[in-house]
């Protein structure tokens, strides 16, 4: 599976010295642990992997990032939900059922 590869890529990049010198106008300290930044050079990236035995394509990177931007979207959604729940309580708390906002009626 070409997901398992970036990974696997990825966790031998950060030890491997020689690929690290490969890679050095890379970012590779910026990289997630499965995927590979879009704005370096992915077909240099592509290349250096391939070359010891890593297969992924141009297309396999984009889905790593787009798979990791919607992990990233639907766990910030889940934190301002969360923000918003407990400021809504403290507000309560504050102000008691009248401040309460109308998303949270059922404290009163």
């Amino acid at each position: 599976m070409s997901q398992r590869s970036i990974e696997a890529f990825i966790a031998r990049a950060r030890i491997d010295p020689g690929l690290q010198r490969q890679l050095a106008d890379c970012c590779l300290e910026q990289w997630g642990d499965s995927h590979i930044p879009l704005d370096i050079d992915a077909q240099k990236v592509i290349a250096v992997a391939a070359a010891h035995g890593f297969q992924f394509s141009m297309a396999d990177v984009v889905a790593a990032q787009c798979q990791k931007l919607n992990e990233f979207w639907r766990f910030e959604m889940e934190n301002s939900f969360v923000a918003r729940r407990s400021l809504s309580l403290i507000q309560y708390q504050i102000s008691g059922p009248a401040g309460a906002g109308p998303n949270y009626g059922y404290l009163s």
